[in-house]
């Protein structure tokens, strides 16, 4: 199912709780709409963020795979990581401002 973007508290408890109560998960796509800029309280944002960071997870292969890979970088000298989609809009659309300053939580904050 397709979330609906800008989604308040009301669609999550009314909608998608009963869902996730029948059939124990939920499987939401194309959720790359904004987190953030929605009219959801800061506190309920946080836990948004949270969730979101502890429930995506990398199967057990692709996480050994990853260990191997760094390992084995690590081996070889210091090395350098670049996420070539890691841009400014997508850091206003992902809502969170874990470590920013105030100045770039309000720059990310316009952005949005």
């Amino acid at each position: 199912m397709s979330p609906v973007s800008w989604s308040n508290i009301s669609y999550y408890e009314h909608q998608i709780l009963p869902l996730l109560v029948k059939h124990k998960v939920v499987h939401l796509n194309r959720t790359d709409a904004r987190l953030a800029n929605n009219g959801l309280p800061p506190e309920i944002q946080k836990l948004r963020c949270r969730v979101n960071f502890n429930a995506l997870r990398f199967t057990s292969q692709i996480e050994e795979l990853g260990r191997r890979i760094v390992r084995i970088l690590r081996e070889r000298g210091p090395f350098l990581v670049l996420h070539l989609r890691y841009e400014m809009d997508m850091l206003a659309f992902s809502g969170c401002t874990q470590g920013c300053d105030s100045r770039e939580v309000e720059e990310l904050t316009k952005l949005r």
